[in-house]
């Protein structure tokens, strides 16, 4: 049986006026990847803003065209693919440091 191993980060920062009160915005960066694919997304209360498409070789805003849009600065996607060679590097440290470790049934 092959194992196969996943590596998925996410961070999420909550942001309010004073620190007291409510959750006015919820800002989320996910990142993760496989041996065979790859994930970078930021997203704003819910709403995906830019997407890494490793694909294309450019980030994307799914954003429709009418909002006001959000940019992020030049070399995000340069960012993304720098994080998914790190990413890669700890997938396979992680699968070499699990080597031998018997699997729980």
């Amino acid at each position: 049986m092959k194992m196969k191993l996943l590596l998925f980060l996410c961070s999420v920062l909550w942001t309010s006026a004073d620190g007291s009160a409510p959750v006015l915005h919820e800002d989320l960066h996910i990142w993760g990847c496989s041996d065979s694919d790859g994930e970078e997304m930021y997203a704003l209360d819910a709403e995906e803003i830019w997407v890494a498409d490793f694909k294309k070789g450019e980030g994307v805003y799914p954003l429709p065209p009418f909002i006001d849009p959000i940019r992020y600065q030049e070399g995000t996607y340069e960012l993304a693919v720098a994080n998914q060679q790190t990413c890669r590097f700890n997938l396979n440290a992680t699968r070499e440091a699990m080597k031998g470790t018997p699997l729980k049934r």
